[in-house]
């Protein structure tokens, strides 16, 4: 006979712990690289998959060898990659008129 109305056993998620150790330091890199060098690596991986549809149609143009389906996924990677970089340009901008407006 099953039990009604009863809970099953959920698992209980881990405890956070009590005391957080350590300070950061202004000349501190988590992960071993700065701000600028990670949105600078960002921005070059985006400049690539930016320029893939144009190499892809170039050589499907030319041998014959590319699928347009590959094409035309490069092209919707390509359309999220600028998505992505427009929208971080807003925030990096209204991050800057935010500064500015400020009144010391």
């Amino acid at each position: 006979m099953q039990n009604y109305g009863q809970m099953p056993n959920i698992p209980m998620p881990p405890s956070a712990p009590q005391r957080l150790y350590g300070q950061v330091q202004a000349g501190d890199r988590v992960g071993g690289a700065s701000f600028g060098d990670t949105v600078s690596q960002m921005l070059g991986k985006a400049n690539n998959i930016m320029a893939q549809p144009e190499n892809l149609s170039i050589e499907a143009v030319k041998t014959g060898k590319v699928d347009i389906h590959e094409v035309m996924i490069a092209l919707g990677k390509s359309e999220v990659a600028f998505k992505l970089i427009t929208a971080m340009t807003q925030k990096v901008v209204g991050a800057f008129d935010k500064l500015t407006s400020m009144q010391v």
